[in-house]
């Protein structure tokens, strides 16, 4: 951190799940650790780990300005939230505990970029280790995004680095969605945001992990009721496209958390692009 008068100033806070990341977290420490910027702090929320977690963080105390607690949890996304709750950083970045930083100037790189641009959502790209049906080692995930894009699928949360305001402004992750909380933030902010792309590698993303193994039948069943609530009247761009069968569920679930105004809306939206997805491939 840095000192301004008495004030310490932060200029990123580094939030990171854990439970039970023995096998893994002193890797994810090692990589901050060796961060040439050195205007951060790291927030540990751990679930209560009955492993070594708390002794490796400990260890990593006399390096690093780390601040934990241990408790009880609701998930992953519960423990960001309370990591939010308790951040002094200007950007507010999340690391997965069997994850680490790419390299030793990923927060250098983003801190030059951040003064040069207006964006309060900086996103870049994370580099895929270990294999599963969906990913292949070394691949790179997942360049620039639009919005047609983003709807189709998310941008890897490691990749990302937010702003305090997104926070005050959206307020926090959905708890109820177990795996997917943080592609229904991104697309509550993106409605409302500028993203900004950074053609960085940010951080090794090792699949295998919660998020690549359980599907979130929730949020996909909620999925387009939450893009009509985010986007409104733009779900009838051609943008989205792709988005078309979510919201025809919320159309017409017997589960949709619509009302019938909402309903017939999306019900039009449908319509629309499903005709105009039989125009472009007549």
């Amino acid at each position: 951190m840095m000192r301004q008068g008495n004030r310490q100033l932060v200029c990123f806070s580094v939030i990171i799940p854990t439970y039970n990341a023995a096998e893994t977290l002193r890797r994810c420490l090692e990589s901050i650790t060796i961060q040439t910027f050195r205007c951060f702090e790291v927030i540990l929320i751990d679930g209560c780990s009955t492993d070594e977690t708390l002794t490796i963080i400990k260890e990593f105390s006399d390096n690093l300005y780390i601040r934990y607690i241990s408790e009880p949890d609701l998930g992953i996304y519960d423990a960001m939230n309370k990591g939010i709750d308790r951040a002094k950083g200007e950007w507010i970045y999340f690391l997965g505990s069997d994850d680490c930083f790419y390299d030793e100037n990923v927060l250098a790189s983003i801190a030059k970029f951040a003064k040069n641009n207006t964006g309060k959502v900086i996103y870049g790209n994370v580099i895929m280790r270990g294999q599963n049906q969906w990913n292949l080692e070394n691949a790179i995930f997942d360049g620039q995004y639009n919005t047609e894009k983003l709807i189709d699928r998310n941008i890897c949360h490691q990749a990302i680095f937010y702003h305090r305001d997104i926070f005050r402004r959206n307020g926090r992750f959905t708890i109820k969605y177990v795996t997917s909380a943080d592609f229904d933030f991104n697309m509550r902010c993106h409605a409302n945001t500028e993203f900004v792309y950074m053609d960085l590698i940010i951080a090794n993303f090792f699949v295998g992990g919660h998020s690549t193994v359980t599907n979130d039948s929730k949020f996909h069943q909620d999925r387009g009721a939450l893009l009509f609530k985010y986007y409104g009247r733009r779900i009838f761009s051609k943008k989205f496209l792709g988005a078309r069968l979510y919201l025809q569920r919320a159309a017409f679930l017997k589960t949709s958390p619509l009302n019938l105004l909402q309903r017939i809306c999306c019900a039009l939206a449908y319509a629309k692009l499903k005709i105009q997805s039989i125009l472009t491939w007549a």
